[in-house]
């Protein structure tokens, strides 16, 4: 309550205090703030390379350095003498005057060379207190700000409301003084007294202090800071580029700019591609084209596949017509498929016994042949005088020279005039298998790149290899990418399971029809399991975890037996709510590339698995919401990484046929999805009960054998 010309003098110099102190919330010291925690992190990331470098490393900077002396001296690695001084050297037993010098400047010239290509990064699964007090200083920056603007915006509408009843309160004198004012005056400042008492005044004003409360006594708690960053760590690192120049999306950085130019204008004929390019995706396939003897590096699931079909379809176009792809068997299905899908090529399967009968018809005809690694050796290399581009999927294949299918595939490279070798695992942290690869590629790359080079110029080593080496990860491309990648990883059955799944069809057994493929029981003799394997090593190799979801218990526990890394329990309906919490906090906290399994009935519903960004449904199930479940898992609000989905699914199954029916069903759904209470009714209809789609798709399957027995 205002009483006297005191209490608004009060009021006044509060505001003026408050304008004071908001005046130094400025942006440029909060940009100051998350720059130098930034470096730390940084600082950090580098630490750790130097842990791993040996104190050899010296060696190739300056020769000759006392190195064995470092070593007995328990000096091991780049970090043990990253901060020491000359005079610290000199202290090591062997390492005089002439080599603490130099010593000193070889170590600073790795450091810098380490902090200058280090990124940084916050692992919301391993927060320190650095990472917190960065996230805390960017956040800190978007909230206080806001509120600064708008609480100068209210005291600005205060000081302009209220100041000319101020003004005449300010007029009051003392009780002497008084005696000579006139009436009207006085009449003057009890009104305005009064009018500041109707309680708006004091309203604003006190909305003002909890405003300016909420601001000098900003604070968030850690497990709020932690979960706005997995929700939008997007956001935070557009922050931290936007104040440091950070960038983890510059796909082209390290590539000479004149390369880029010349890459991005080619134009790619994409008639008969039944699919839209990505941006990313676009680019990778004019590089191929452009360099035509390139390796493509491409993290899982950025489409390395459509990337190299594209090449292959724009120059069918242009009369190259002649093109074999070479992969693992377990692949080989998923490559005729993705073909048939996205181009108008002519696919053919070399492999088995009418494998030259096959040949033939691809020499007349053209289009792409499909074979694998070990198949390759059967071709006649004399007859691939017109072959215009190889495909080599998973080139690590044949990085060892000395082995008989690298022998065959890199005579096949040579017969080529366009050879697209692809491979997801990061090579260039293998740098002589790396070289091999290159070497069949562009053998003048290969023989200018070293250890040296790869270590001590970085950049100059991506630029070296720019014309042979394109390699992009999620994180680079994460703006062109959506949240959720499904792919659909078609095999073969092995031998055995097909005799398997046959007597299944003819008996009738459906459960056994869904499972037959499983039932090899090792990945040389399931090309499923073969195929989940390379899904769980390129994962780790990667940097991620993986989560695996089955109906059944018996093919739980024959990934169970086949997974490598850190092993939890499988999830499954014997389990208790709370242990199963207990694996999934296990699982959160290894390291990457650990693997969980659930049965997805049990770990499909009702738990959070944000630490897997890798989900593999071993089957397809009856329901689509009973998969869109299992996904929701790890796919849900929270994730802070792109999740993608592996369906494995086996031609010429019960899997076909399951996907054919639900297919149908959801464009039933997809036609009313716009209206949700339509929709509700049509996918409760879907929906059709297990035993109805299990007639039904066992008879499509009796059907389909009995016509591939009488033909």
């Amino acid at each position: 309550m205002i009483a006297n010309k005191k209490d608004v003098t009060e009021i006044e110099r509060r505001i003026d205090t408050i304008e004071s102190k908001l005046k130094t919330y400025d942006e440029e010291k909060f940009d100051r703030e998350i720059t130098r925690l930034w470096q730390f992190i940084k600082e950090r990331e580098s630490n750790e390379q130097f842990k791993k470098m040996h104190i050899d490393t010296v060696s190739t900077i300056e020769k000759g350095m006392p190195v064995n002396n470092l070593v007995n001296a328990g000096l091991k690695t780049i970090y043990d003498v990253s901060n020491y001084t000359v005079s610290q050297f000199l202290q090591v037993r062997g390492v005089g005057e002439k080599s603490a010098q130099p010593l000193k400047e070889a170590v600073e010239k790795i450091k810098q060379s380490v902090h200058l290509r280090a990124k940084g990064r916050i692992n919301p699964d391993n927060m320190t207190r650095l990472d917190y007090d960065t996230l805390r200083a960017i956040n800190s920056k978007w909230h206080i700000l806001i509120k600064k603007e708008y609480l100068l915006n209210e005291l600005k509408s205060f000081i302009t409301d209220y100041r000319n009843r101020f003004e005449i309160v300010k007029e009051q004198k003392n009780f002497i003084m008084r005696l000579f004012q006139s009436q009207e005056k006085k009449d003057d400042i009890a009104g305005a007294i009064e009018s500041l008492n109707n309680g708006e005044m004091q309203h604003r004003l006190e909305r003002i202090e909890q405003i300016y409360a909420e601001i000098t006594g900003f604070n968030i708690e850690e497990s709020s800071l932690k979960e706005d960053f997995v929700q939008n760590n997007i956001k935070y690192y557009s922050e931290i580029e936007k104040v440091t120049g950070y960038s983890n999306r510059k796909v082209t950085e390290d590539m000479p700019s004149e390369l880029v130019e010349a890459v991005n204008k080619v134009e790619i004929d994409t008639s008969g591609l039944n699919l839209t390019l990505r941006h990313y995706q676009e680019f990778g396939t004019k590089y191929i084209l452009y360099n035509k003897r390139v390796l493509l590096g491409d993290e899982m699931g950025l489409g390395k596949t459509v990337q190299a079909l594209a090449a292959v379809n724009h120059l069918n176009n242009t009369g190259k017509s002649f093109a074999i792809a070479v992969c693992p068997l377990s692949v080989m299905a998923n490559w005729k498929r993705e073909t048939e899908k996205f181009t108008e090529l002519k696919a053919f399967i070399y492999h088995g016994r009418n494998r030259d009968e096959v040949f033939e018809q691809w020499s007349r005809e053209g289009g792409i042949l499909i074979t694998t690694f070990s198949h390759t050796r059967n071709i006649d290399k004399d007859k691939l005088k017109n072959l215009d581009i190889l495909i080599v999927d998973e080139a690590h294949y044949v990085k060892n020279p000395d082995a008989k299918r690298s022998e065959s595939v890199y005579e096949m490279s040579r017969r080529a005039e366009f050879a697209v070798y692809m491979s997801g695992t990061p090579l260039e942290n293998r740098l002589e298998e790396m070289k091999q690869l290159i070497s069949v590629l562009q053998q003048d790359i290969a023989d200018k790149l070293s250890n040296e080079l790869h270590l001590l110029k970085p950049q100059k080593f991506m630029r070296e290899i720019a014309p042979v080496y394109l390699r992009r990860n999620r994180a680079d491309v994460l703006g062109e990418l959506p949240e959720l990648e499904i792919i659909e990883q078609w095999s073969d059955f092995g031998e055995e399971e097909e005799k398997i799944y046959n007597a299944a069809v003819a008996g009738g057994k459906i459960m056994t029809m869904r499972r037959a493929a499983w039932q090899g029981g090792s990945p040389e003799k399931s090309p499923k399991l073969d195929a989940l394997k390379e899904i769980c090593e390129s994962a780790k190799e990667n940097g991620h975890k993986v989560l695996v979801f089955s109906f059944f218990r018996d093919v739980i526990d024959t990934v169970q037996q086949h997974i490598t890394g850190p092993s939890f329990p499988a999830i499954t309906g014997d389990v208790p709510n709370d242990e199963r919490q207990k694996i999934i906090d296990d699982f959160t906290r290894a390291e990457n590339g650990a693997v969980m399994t659930a049965q997805i009935i049990a770990g499909g519903v009702g738990l959070n698995i944000q630490a897997a960004n890798i989900v593999v449904l071993c089957e397809p199930q009856w329901k689509p919401s009973t998969e869109e479940q299992a996904i929701s898992r790890a796919y849900r609000m929270g994730q802070s990484r792109n999740v993608v989905v592996y369906r494995l699914l086996t031609e010429d199954s019960i899997d076909v046929s399951i996907l054919e029916l639900l297919e149908e069903k959801s464009q039933l759904f997809n036609m009313y999805a716009k209206d949700s209470e339509v929709a509700n009714i049509v996918q409760d209809q879907n929906e059709e009960s297990e035993q109805s789609l299990a007639k039904k798709v066992l008879k499509m399957e009796q059907e389909r054998l009995a016509d591939k027995t009488a033909g």
